[in-house]
């Protein structure tokens, strides 16, 4: 529960950082602000080669640590509670009954 909690604050970061530099590609242009929003992995191209910020380092680490941090979390949080829920379940058997 802990993990998940902060996967979701760490993500909520990340979130922060995607937001700033969304916000900097519409005020550059309409198109770069929509090339940001629906073409894959653009953001990440813009933010390197176009953004232009005088804290740039720590936007980008906001923005791609905040949610890769955050997915780690989550998914560790998520198989530690499968592992509980197999754990609690015990042995689950499933017989298919035979004709005789």
């Amino acid at each position: 529960m802990v993990l998940m909690i902060l996967g979701g604050l760490f993500s909520l970061v990340g979130f922060i950082g995607w937001l700033i530099i969304i916000i900097h590609a519409f005020k550059t242009s309409v198109g770069q602000g929509f090339l940001s929003l629906c073409v894959p992995f653009y953001i990440l191209y813009y933010a390197f080669a176009k953004f232009q910020h005088s804290k740039k380092g720590l936007i980008i680490a906001l923005f791609l640590g905040g949610y890769i941090i955050g997915g780690v979390l989550y998914q560790v949080s998520v198989m530690q509670a499968a592992s509980a829920l197999q754990k609690s379940m015990g042995e689950f058997k499933i017989e298919i009954p035979t004709k005789k």
